[in-house]
């Protein structure tokens, strides 16, 4: 990324300042979102930041998943899915079905930032530490508007996406490129750099929210990004996910 952001959108440009008042009556029984505090399944936001990071980064683009596995293998933490939204942002309404017990992890909008660049031979060597300023710099500079509503209530504490509450850095991370098709080509426009190839360290910023398991039945996440003016942003989600969740008969958080 050569000291700049990748826009993933949610964006690889696809993500706690304040306290939090437990929301569950405010997105209503069937959606609880876990607060960014309570270390959700065994880890923390930011950690859960970072996953969907190596996940999403990892994809092929003969492969793009809507909702992905971590690949944690067990544990409560093993059964969490990741929301992906389709690259290159605009409207997009998806349809799943989901085991019930299936907790979601996705970014509303994100901002990401490593050493990748095109030609190799510009490739940077800035250390976390650094990456993690030009993240937050580029999210405090451009992230503009995020929302979320499951099943038609708004969730609380997005109105600001700079100061949310669900606003986390994530710690360094690694991710490898898809051995066919990585998608740091389509995506970043980055068609130089190689399949399996594990980069790192890497960096994300953003806005993200962790989705108790849903009740058994018919469900609607409906999430905006905006990332630039209103007006004319360089930068939009405007995601449904319409969601089944249907009985677990064969669970096992062991």
């Amino acid at each position: 990324m050569n000291n700049q952001l990748k826009i993933t959108r949610p964006a690889r440009f696809a993500s706690a300042l304040a306290g939090f008042l437990l929301v569950a009556s405010a997105v209503s029984s069937l959606g609880q979102i876990l607060p960014p505090s309570s270390l959700p399944y065994g880890y923390s936001y930011e950690e859960w930041s970072a996953k969907w990071w190596q996940f999403f980064l990892g994809q092929s683009t003969n492969h793009l998943e809507s909702i992905g596995d971590p690949g944690i293998c067990r544990g409560p933490a093993s059964r969490v899915r990741f929301l992906s939204p389709p690259p290159g942002g605009g409207i997009v309404t998806r349809k799943a079905i989901i085991p019930g017990g299936t907790p979601l992890f996705f970014p509303i909008l994100a901002f990401a930032a490593d050493n990748t660049a095109c030609p190799v031979t510009a490739f940077s060597s800035l250390t976390a530490d650094q990456l993690a300023v030009l993240a937050e710099g580029g999210w405090n500079s451009a992230a503009t508007l995020t929302t979320c509503t499951i099943d038609g209530v708004a969730v609380p504490g997005l109105e600001d996406p700079t100061n949310s509450i669900y606003n986390v850095v994530s710690p360094a991370f690694s991710y490898t490129t898809a051995e066919f098709g990585n998608d740091l080509a389509l995506i970043e426009g980055e068609p130089c750099i190689p399949g399996s190839l594990t980069i790192y360290p890497a960096v994300a910023d953003g806005d993200y929210l962790m989705i108790a398991p849903l009740a058994p039945g018919k469900h609607t996440i409906h999430f905006v990004g905006i990332a630039g003016p209103l007006a004319t942003p360089f930068l939009e989600f405007d995601i449904t996910y319409q969601i089944l969740v249907v009985p677990d008969f064969d669970r096992d958080d062991r």
